[in-house]
Formats: C-alpha cells, sequence, structure tokens
C-alpha cells in the first residue's frame, strides 16, 4: 500500500538516475537495529537484530562447533582455564597414509606415503608432515601446515575437523586428499579413552609395490666375487668432524735444556689421522707454534733405513695407531717418542664408553708408572749434580732390555752401523781453546757427542759484557780429523786434542752421565787409559765450575 505523501513527493523529483524510490514496501521501519534504548528515560539493552527487527541471513547461522564441548569442564568457575592454558603442548598423533597415482609405470600403478597427523588441543588445529625416507627422491616434510581445517562432510557450513572427527579406522578428507589413519601413539589413545571414545587396534601399513619390487631385486643380487668393502665414505660421512682428545706428557729431560712436555693429540675418526699439539704455558721460552705433528696417518714403526732409501711399500691398516691404541695410561711410542696418555676431554670419554664399555678414566700420574721412569741402582746416579747420568744410564736400560725383547723403541734416529744400541744417547764434554790468545782465554764450549753416528756439535755458553755472542758454535755433523778419518769415542778423553774446522780444542772435562758411562763401556773408549788423572779431572767438575750458564 502506497503512501499518497511519498506519492506526491515522488512526482515532484526529476526522473533522473537516483531520484526515484521504491515505493512499495512491506516493512514500515527498515532502520538499522540498535541494541542499547531508552524505556521511560531508563537506558535499557534490547535483544533485536537485523533491519527493523527483521533477522539477516548471516545472523541465523550458528557458529562452528569446537572440541572444548566434549572436554571435561570444571564445576567451579575459579578452578576453569582457558583451553589454550590447559591444553598447551599437548597434542594427538595418529599415523596414516594416502595412496598417490603413478601413471607410466610398469612396476607400481600407485605409491604409499606414510605420514603423521597432528592435532592440537588448543585451538583444533591440524598439521600434516611426511616423515622423509632416505633415497627416495621425494620432497617430503611438511605437507599441510598447521591452521584449522574445513570439514568437507560436515552438515554445518564451515565446520572444522575436532577431535571427534579423527580416530583409528577412519578416513579423512583434506583439499581433496583422503587419509587412512591405521594407529595412534599410546598418549592419544589415552586421551580419547578418558573422553569415551572408543579407539580400535592399530592396523598395520599396507605394502607399497615399488618398496616390494626393490627388496625382490636387492635378494637377487650376489657378488659374483669375493672384494674388500669400501667403508672410507661410510666412515667420513658417519663420524665427520668427530675428534678424540687426549692429554699426554712426553718426559724429554734427557736431552739438553729438555723438559717435561705437554702435549694434545687429535685423533679424527673420520680417517683414522693423528695431528699432535703442545700446550705450551706463558713465559716458557719457547716458540708460539703450538703444531708438534701436523695432520697424518701415525705408523707404529718408522720405515726402514736403508743405505739413505726410506721404505716405499704401502702399509697395511694394522701397521697405524688406531682408536683402540690410545688408553688411560698407556704408553705410545710416537715417532720414538714415549708418550704417556694422563687424561681426555668429556666427549672422549662419553664415546670410549659408548663403543668400547669402558667406565673408569681416572687421570694418571708419570710418579706412578715404573714402567715409564726406570730405577737407578746405583744411588751415586742419582745424587749426580744435573741428573744427566741418571737419564742416560736409564735409557741405556731401557734399550738393552728392548733389544732383548726384540721389541726396540720406535722411531728412533737410524743407529750406526757399529753401535746398534747407542741410538739417542749423547756425552758433554767442556773444552777450550788449545793455546788461545788473551780475548779468547775466557771462551768455554760444550762438545756433545751423539753416540749413535759419532757425529758432533758445539755450543758456546753466552758470557755477559764478553763482547763475544755466544750460541751454536757447530752444527750437528761428523768432523773429519786432520790426518784422515772422522773423530770418534776413541778420540775423546780428559785432554784430548781436537782440530775441528781450523779450531784447536783441548777437552778439560766432562759431566757425570760421560763420566759414568765411559767408566762403564771401557771397550768403546780405548784412549781413556792416556789420562791418569782421569779422577782428579772429574773430581774439578765436581767442585761446579762454571761454564757460561751451565754448571758441571
Amino acid at each position: 500500500m502506497r503512501d499518497p505523501t511519498l506519492i506526491a513527493l515522488q512526482q515532484k523529483l526529476p526522473f533522473l538516475p537516483g531520484y526515484t524510490f521504491n515505493l512499495d514496501k512491506d516493512i514500515p521501519n527498515e532502520r538499522k537495529s540498535h541494541f542499547f534504548d531508552y524505556t521511560n528515560g531508563v537506558p535499557v539493552y534490547k535483544d533485536v537484530n537485523g533491519i527493523g527487527g527483521k533477522f539477516l541471513p548471516t545472523t541465523r547461522t550458528p557458529a562452528p562447533q569446537t572440541s572444548l564441548t566434549l572436554y571435561p569442564q570444571s564445576t567451579s568457575s575459579a578452578d576453569g582455564v582457558p583451553a589454550w592454558v590447559a591444553f598447551d603442548r599437548k597434542v594427538l598423533r595418529f599415523y596414516a597414509y594416502f595412496q598417490e597415482a603413478v601413471h607410466e609405470r610398469r612396476e607400481e600403478q600407485h605409491r604409499v606415503r606414510k605420514v603423521n597427523i597432528y592435532f592440537y588441543l588448543e585451538d583444533d588445529s591440524v598439521h600434516v608432515s611426511e616423515p622423509r625416507v632416505v633415497n627416495s627422491g621425494i620432497p617430503q616434510g611438511t605437507l599441510i601446515r598447521r591452521h584449522r581445517i574445513v570439514n568437507p562432510n560436515a552438515d554445518l557450513e564451515g565446520q572444522h575437523y575436532t577431535v571427534k572427527d579423527l580416530n583409528v579406522g577412519r578416513e579423512v578428507t583434506f583439499y581433496a586428499r583422503t587419509f587412512r589413519i591405521v594407529g595412534c601413539d599410546a598418549f592419544t589413545r589415552d586421551f580419547l579413552t578418558h573422553l569415551s571414545i572408543p579407539v580400535p587396534h592399530n592396523e598395520p601399513f599396507p605394502s607399497d609395490p615399488h618398496t616390494v619390487h626393490r627388496q625382490e631385486l636387492a635378494s637377487r643380487l650376489k657378488p659374483t666375487r669375493p672384494y674388500i668393502p669400501q667403508t672410507s665414505l661410510k666412515k667420513f660421512l658417519e663420524n665427520d668432524r668427530k675428534v678424540l682428545r687426549f692429554y699426554t706428557l712426553w718426559d724429554d729431560t734427557p736431552s739438553h735444556f729438555g723438559d717435561l712436555r705437554h702435549l694434545i693429540i687429535h685423533y679424527y675418526l673420520s680417517d683414522d689421522t693423528v695431528e699432535i699439539r703442545e700446550a705450551i704455558p706463558p713465559n716458557s721460552g719457547r716458540d708460539s707454534n703450538t703444531l708438534f705433528l701436523r695432520r697424518q696417518k701415525l705408523p707404529k714403526r718408522r720405515p726402514v733405513w736403508v743405505y739413505g732409501h726410506t721404505q716405499t711399500k704401502e702399509r697395511e691398516d694394522g701397521e697405524y695407531f688406531c682408536e683402540s691404541d690410545f688408553g688411560m695410561g698407556s704408553i705410545l711410542h710416537l715417532l720414538g717418542r714415549p708418550m704417556v696418555v694422563v687424561g681426555c676431554d668429556d666427549f672422549t670419554k662419553k664415546w670410549y664408553w659408548e663403543k668400547y664399555g669402558v667406565e673408569e678414566f681416572d687421570p694418571v700420574r708419570v710418579d706412578e708408572r715404573e714402567d715409564y721412569h726406570y730405577q737407578a741402582e746405583n744411588p751415586e746416579w742419582i745424587n749426580s749434580h744435573d741428573g744427566e747420568g741418571l737419564a742416560q744410564t736409564q735409557l741405556l736400560k731401557k734399550l738393552k732390555e728392548e733389544e732383548l725383547q726384540g721389541t726396540a723403541t720406535i722411531g728412533q734416529a737410524p743407529p750406526h752401523p757399529s753401535h746398534p744400541n747407542l741410538a739417542g744417547l749423547s756425552l758433554r764434554f767442556s773444552a777450550r781453546f788449545h793455546n788461545p790468545s788473551i780475548i779468547d782465554s775466557a771462551r768455554r764450549f760444550i762438545i756433545t757427542l751423539f753416540l749413535s753416528d759419532e757425529s758432533l756439535s758445539i755450543f758456546e755458553p753466552p758470557i755477559r759484557n764478553s763482547g763475544i755472542v755466544g750460541g751454536k758454535f757447530l752444527e750437528k755433523s761428523r768432523v773429519k780429523k786432520p790426518e784422515g778419518g772422522y773423530y770418534g769415542m776413541r778420540d775423546f778423553y780428559i785432554g784430548a786434542v781436537l782440530t775441528v774446522n781450523g779450531f784447536c780444542f783441548v777437552v778439560d772435562g766432562c759431566d757425570e752421565g760421560a763420566k759414568t758411562f765411559m767408566e762403564a763401556h771401557q771397550e768403546l773408549f780405548p784412549n781413556l787409559d792416556k789420562n791418569k788423572n782421569l779422577n782428579e779431572k772429574s773430581s774439578e767438575t765436581d767442585e761446579k765450575k762454571e761454564v757460561g750458564n751451565i754448571t758441571f
């Protein structure tokens, strides 16, 4: 029914777009409804929806349901907590699979792909992930990121999956891909059981045609001839960047100016190579370079020395040091240097415990090892002034014992053909110029005789404010005599005159180690009897006669 007032008003307006209106209205009031109004001057709330009190189509649709209605509710309002707090980090895990069609393949028409479906209880979100399979050739990982997924089979439009929609034996469709749930974990089974939802037993995964085909081919493959497996690549991939660290001690006190050296051995499990670094304390006077041995395979025995030619034959694996040779407290002869393993780091302890079952890693003290330090039988050697005689006697005794047992010390310098048991031994003598000038009268020298090859080295201790730079006077080498031949052990005794590169020296003393050795092995020093005052000369050295900064 049209209002005459509105008809008259319509006739006065121009007939243009925007000036014409529909005058046939079923609802007399088409204003947007509001909730707050006044009744008798009092503000009140009115439950009115839509336009003119008429519900809109969208307001008639009920809200989607969530899993909160299935969860147990608290009877007290004070004890109630939000779902995102109560179910934080609580996830249901289901095992499922889906079939993927494979075209133009004779071996397989479909492929079975296994996935894990994760349902987050706090917000009903779903996350689908496919476990990675080695050498599958398929991009695997996350298939569907975490979010709410709409259930296409729900009666309510826009309804998402809830906890009651997922169970063992059901099929769920995520974005036109159907997944078959065949199992769940123990937590998921217990949670659904507490919600009074029966959970069937887990089902096995169906067989994959391609996997079955590959297993049949692998069972038919047999080696035609035996071969040695090449495991170097596998060993590298499994043990890359895994390094064992051992703390060792090397007693270098028998050598000149030697001391107790602290070394760190790095054993690389990827290729069985060894690297040795030295722990140099501050203000020690040594070079700052800590590399003692570059990374390489370390042989248990040095190459055979034959007239200046080394061994070129390849060694077998058993002839190199491996991880089983390193043990707490063991003595390792690394290139002729006896090193005692006194400790290791935490990773090395864990690795030995997992592979070999070793549980005791007590630190080792070197002074407790009887086989590392040989006790001297003569108490006079123990009370020697500088300990040189004790060290040399201990080393000689060790060499003799190893020679009788057939296990000579590994890696020593090539011995002289005439003296195979004297490798590593040296004697020290003090000397001065023969008929020196006034300037050279105060100069003193230390002559070292290496018994293995009878080579010599001369060192001049520096003297303060003398105007003469001391140091190395002669590099280690064999020295020719003026009359022919080379100087050897038979030429050394107290009072001997030696001519070295035009310089004439007179031997006027020796240390306690040289004296003891010469008296014990007079067959090697036949000219020892020429000096009848040997004991008198030696007694003078006991009075701590200082030569430069070295006391004899």
